[in-house]
């Protein structure tokens, strides 16, 4: 008899360690849902990026025959593997380059397409920038997570890395700039 309460000490015991490790593992399968939702997300504003800077890289060419290296660096962007924050870095180093470029200038303001592209780079950068923050977030509640005893041994399972945080400028940034260019 006295096995059988022992027995079943053990099973209670198991069963509410199985309980909290599967309520961790949805909480965690949440947040990399999430953090999957959010790179797919920013791939998509990015190939939409990587078009419009090479749109405008050829109105540059065919305008002014500038052929930078920071261009060759984004013409070679889908042959080379790159991961989304190397591909971001080298679409925002060219499109800064392109925006020297269009300050220097002055007859790519006569192109109709360049400045409506320029505004199509804007708009998307934007939606970049709220995809990058609602990404970082997810990324740090996840390597919280990462540091704690249940999840830690959750992730070892499943093989899930810290996820490394994009840098660039934050949503709150642009809105401040948008409010300070504000005319009322």
């Amino acid at each position: 008899m006295k096995y059988v309460y022992i027995g079943l000490a053990i099973l209670l015991v198991v069963s509410i360690l199985l309980i909290i490790f599967l309520s961790k593992n949805n909480k965690l399968k949440n947040v990399l849902y999430k953090l999957s939702m959010c790179e797919d997300e920013f791939n998509t504003a990015l190939k939409n990026k990587e078009d419009l800077v090479l749109r405008l890289i050829s109105i540059i060419n065919r305008q002014l025959n500038l052929d930078l290296k920071e261009f060759t660096a984004v013409k070679n962007i889908k042959v080379d593997k790159l991961t989304l924050i190397e591909k971001d870095n080298a679409l925002t180093s060219a499109y800064d380059e392109i925006l020297k470029i269009h300050i220097d200038h002055s007859e790519l303001s006569e192109v109709k397409s360049f400045d409506g592209i320029m505004e199509d780079v804007d708009k998307n950068e934007i939606e970049l920038i709220s995809l990058r923050t609602l990404y970082n977030k997810n990324a740090t509640i996840f390597n919280s997570y990462r540091n704690k005893f249940c999840y830690k041994i959750i992730c070892k399972f499943k093989k899930e890395n810290i996820r490394e945080l994009f840098e660039g400028k934050e949503l709150h940034e642009v809105i401040e700039k948008e409010l300070d260019n504000l005319v009322i």
